[in-house]
């Protein structure tokens, strides 16, 4: 194995294990919301319905509804650059299938150039632009973390799209159009 496929290997894991760690955390906070809207804010309800003054104001947990957003987009961002760097992103190959071997590399490696454009564009620059612009913007209940951080996923997922889409055009480049036989990987 290449030195260069060690390394996409080893960062596929990490970010697998990115992705693993977030859902834990999802799943963690979502709980802990429920918990203390229905556990520890029945207590508050139950005393306010009989007119008591209650001892002490529990109820939910005031961060956890906006960590699990923030968590759910980084999830989304990290997880769908993770899914397209393992070619298993969604794809419709029926009418490539029906090409020439030549025109089906050509046109494969159009998509990628056309992903490359996309990822720079929209997720790099565009993602970029909305994170410096969000930078002052604070979270509510999360006042640690501006708006601007949450949205430094995007320029961070459209980098990793970019490594992974030239990946694959060199991979398509290297190939013999025979080698293609119309299913979205070229021929694996």
């Amino acid at each position: 194995m290449s030195a260069a496929k060690r390394v996409r290997n080893g960062l596929v894991k990490i970010l697998q294990w990115l992705v693993i760690a977030m859902v834990i955390l999802l799943v963690l906070d979502v709980v802990w919301g429920v918990f203390t809207r229905f556990v520890m804010g029945s207590q508050l309800a139950h005393q306010l319905l009989q007119g008591k003054v209650p001892d002490s104001w529990l109820g939910q947990a005031s961060y956890t509804d906006e960590l699990a957003c923030v968590l759910l987009v980084w999830i989304s961002m990290i997880g769908g650059a993770l899914a397209f760097g393992e070619k298993m992103h969604l794809g419709v190959d029926f009418f490539v299938g029906l090409m020439h071997p030549t025109s089906r590399r050509t046109l494969a490696m159009i998509v990628q150039l056309l992903t490359i454009a996309l990822a720079i564009v929209v997720f790099v620059i565009g993602g970029w632009s909305a994170a410096m612009s969000q930078m002052t913007q604070e979270l509510p209940t999360m006042r640690w973390l501006s708006r601007g951080e949450v949205y430094l996923v995007l320029p961070l997922a459209g980098l990793f799209i970019i490594l992974f889409a030239t990946e694959s055009l060199v991979e398509i480049y290297r190939k013999p159009p025979e080698a293609f036989d119309g299913s979205q990987e070229g021929g694996k």
